[in-house]
């Protein structure tokens, strides 16, 4: 799977641009707020439909601009097809070789760009939320019908919460509770696979990562893997918070509530976790998750990487620059100095320097700015 066009008009910061990355490693630099980032943020929205950075259409949207367009050239599996997705300040549409999806899944299927950036490291320690967005965001990107199964959740969730705040909820013969759990306990059975799945290389790649210093694990405090075992589970938790969650109008237990266990030398990330510690945990985790995609693809996923040389020390700069160089897969990185990556023997592709929302192609062995 690799990128082989991008074209950009009116996002951002850039007024047009096109350019053809180099199927193994495009290098995207210059100084901070040039509109470095904004390129890997471009692919990301042309793959999930939304920013890494949270931002609304008319963020994405140049300056006393109304509409921008992302379009580019994607070849997967032996197959070329083009995406062309136009923003703008009340939505978003999306074209497959000029045709519109049938549904979200088959537009979610053809790229998977796996994102590296410094914002995901302040997950393990922040709120419970982001925890679960970063274990979400890997799962559908390995089953892009997991969307599915959150947006179904989600419905439920809505109106069960709707009849709370009125006051207007029956305990007995509830469809929505009994969809709530029916959904709810999909979702949970679909994040404790992926744990299980991954857990084995997880734990493998951060050792290596830590030189055999430290042992990392992910928990995701759930009974055995029946459904009918976490269906019950979910009526019991809902049954334990009934008069608080009609006090507070608000369900509040279930997927939406959970918050998965990082743990580091068996104890908790979020609570003891040093800097150095979230990042080998992300890295690893990171890491894990492109090699489990590359088995279900049947080839690599494209790798956006912002500013990572900013956020690792040498010795996990070596880690996984090592990876990469050994990888054959497709790598967006941006950064301020180019040098360690030159340092790191990564010269097999394209150095894009990035000024004022204009790029400009140079040879890898051309000064910084």
């Amino acid at each position: 799977m690799y990128i082989d066009r991008i074209f950009l008009k009116d996002f951002r910061n850039f007024k047009q641009i096109q350019f053809y990355p180099h199927e193994k490693f495009n290098i995207i630099y210059g100084r901070n707020a040039q509109g470095k980032t904004n390129i890997l943020e471009s692919i990301y929205i042309l793959a999930n439909l939304k920013s890494f950075r949270g931002s609304s259409n008319d963020e994405l949207i140049r300056h006393e601009q109304n509409i921008c367009y992302i379009n580019s050239s994607i070849f997967s599996n032996g197959v070329n097809r083009e995406i062309k997705l136009e923003i703008n300040k009340k939505g978003k549409n999306v074209k497959i070789d000029n045709k519109k999806p049938h549904s979200a899944i088959e537009f979610f299927g053809y790229l998977r760009p796996v994102l590296f950036a410094p914002e995901e490291v302040s997950l393990l320690k922040g709120y419970p939320a982001g925890r679960r967005s970063l274990l979400d965001r890997a799962v559908f990107q390995a089953s892009p019908i997991f969307i599915n199964m959150i947006m179904d959740y989600n419905r439920f969730l809505k109106q069960r919460n709707k009849l709370l705040k009125e006051k207007k909820y029956q305990t007995e013969n509830d469809p929505w509770t009994d969809g709530l759990v029916t959904t709810g306990t999909r979702v949970r059975l679909e994040r404790k696979k992926y744990i299980v799945r991954i857990l084995p290389l997880f734990k493998e790649i951060f050792s290596k990562i830590t030189n055999g210093a430290e042992t990392a694990d992910i928990i995701y405090p759930l009974p055995p893997d029946s459904e009918n075992v976490l269906k019950n589970q979910f009526y019991l938790e809902l049954e334990k918070m009934a008069e608080r969650e009609l006090a507070f109008g608000q369900t509040l237990v279930g997927p939406h509530r959970d918050d998965p266990i990082f743990l580091i030398n068996g104890k908790s990330v979020r609570q003891y976790g040093s800097q150095g510690q979230q990042k080998s945990f992300i890295l690893a985790f990171k890491t894990a998750q492109i090699l489990d995609l590359e088995k279900i693809l049947g080839e690599p996923p494209i790798l956006l990487l912002d500013d990572m040389t900013g956020e690792l020390d040498m010795f996990r700069q070596k880690f996984f620059f090592d990876f990469l160089n050994n990888s054959k897969g497709q790598v967006f990185i941006t950064t301020t100095d180019i040098q360690p990556l030159l340092k790191a023997g990564i010269k097999d592709g394209r150095f894009l320097r990035v000024h004022l929302g204009e790029i400009q192609k140079i040879a890898f062995n051309e000064e910084t700015l």
